[in-house]
């Protein structure tokens, strides 16, 4: 708020909450935007914030002066607000809860029991391959000692190769636990040199076109229509697994709550 401040500076003659805009009966003061401003934030940052926002919040009220003359006449506003308030205030606490009470932790062994259940609902759409790929300039002077880290790919060869591939502004994927789409890769060939082709695991391939060196070896391949492997899903089971858990977790506390408050009397049904 320092650019505010220093723009509208009290004085005598100026309000101590200057107005910044009015629409109709609607007014914005500068107090309306406190906390809006980054601490580090520019006098020229700032004025275009103010802007921006001045620009947004008045057009806002153009159009919900406007709105305001079209409320049907059965419209119930106050009814509205009562149930918009309810669920606000009932999505507030259920957070409260999740936050609290939610064991965000998930086992190998959870993943691995949800994956097996759930198995046939994780059909892949497209063939994914797990892969080593490099592709880098062909007459590079490190070479003879790139073919021969590829044939020794312990880690610490892996991290060199990257290495050299980044310092000749190569394309390389080295990651094993990260799937990609079997069409990605081949599109990273020239021409349809390894597509429609039946890869097997630890299969390699290294040739030279007249400008690159490609070196790709198989380390898994699913094809399409089949199960995704777990470590492909691993990630959104768990996400489904802590959905499951969040809704037992709140259902389990409402009904403990509605019980006990039965059992205290202040939950009373009357029949017709």
């Amino acid at each position: 708020m320092a650019v505010l401040a220093c723009s509208y500076l009290p004085t005598e003659k100026k309000p101590i909450d200057p107005v910044l805009a009015q629409v109709y009966d609607k007014v914005l003061h500068v107090s309306d935007l406190s906390g809006m401003f980054p601490g580090n934030a520019s006098k020229e940052d700032s004025s275009k914030i103010i802007a921006n926002y001045l620009t947004r919040w008045t057009q806002e009220q153009v159009f919900l002066s406007e709105a305001e003359k079209h409320v049907p006449a059965d419209l119930v506003t106050e009814e509205l607000l009562r149930k918009y308030k309810e669920s606000l205030i009932s999505y507030n606490f259920q957070q409260q809860l999740v936050q609290q009470n939610l064991d965000s932790s998930v086992s190998e062994d959870e993943i691995r029991d949800f994956y097996e259940k759930n198995k046939e609902s994780y059909q892949l759409e497209t063939s994914i391959i797990r892969c080593y790929f490099i592709k880098i300039p062909e007459n590079i002077k490190e070479m003879k000692n790139l073919r021969e880290m590829w044939d020794d790919l312990d880690a610490n060869n892996i991290k060199k190769i990257a290495r050299l591939a980044l310092k000749y502004n190569g394309t390389y994927h080295l990651e094993d636990s990260v799937w990609h789409n079997l069409s990605d890769i081949e599109s990273l060939f020239p021409g349809n040199r390894i597509s429609a082709r039946n890869w097997t695991t630890n299969e390699r391939i290294n040739f030279s076109d007249n400008k690159y060196t490609y070196f790709f070896k198989v380390l898994e391949l699913v094809d399409k229509q089949e199960p995704a492997p777990i470590s492909y899903v691993a990630d959104k089971a768990k996400l489904v697994i802590l959905n499951q858990r969040k809704g037992k977790l709140l259902e389990d506390f409402k009904t403990k709550l509605y019980e006990t408050e039965i059992r205290k009397n202040n939950v009373k049904i009357f029949n017709k």
